[in-house]
């Protein structure tokens, strides 16, 4: 995956989510305590999200983190499977990490 197809994918998801709360950028800008042309910035590609950005969009849109990097329905099935291949791994992984804490209590 390129940089730029990790940013068409982010902030085709981040639309549409949006979208689906019925919010403007405007709205969305707002209530991530945003100004309104950095969101119109980000949306048109102008400017990359930050860290610190990125958390208070996804605390807006009440959703976690990892969904702006999900695959969106047009994309190839190759970034789909490996989408799928990288999620079952971390959740492996957090599962034996979880596993071991527990042991040690």
């Amino acid at each position: 995956m390129t940089e730029d197809e990790l940013q068409t994918r982010v902030l085709t998801n981040l639309r549409a989510y949006r979208k689906k709360m019925g919010l403007t950028q405007e709205k969305l800008a707002d209530k991530a305590g945003l100004s309104r042309q950095m969101m119109n910035d980000i949306e048109g590609r102008r400017r990359w999200l930050t860290k610190g950005t990125l958390v208070k969009l996804v605390n807006a849109l009440e959703i976690d983190v990892h969904e702006l990097f999900v695959p969106a329905s047009g994309e190839s099935p190759q970034a789909k499977e490996t989408y799928e291949l990288i999620k079952e791994k971390a959740v492996a992984e957090i599962k034996e990490a979880v596993d071991r804490v527990l042991a040690g209590i």
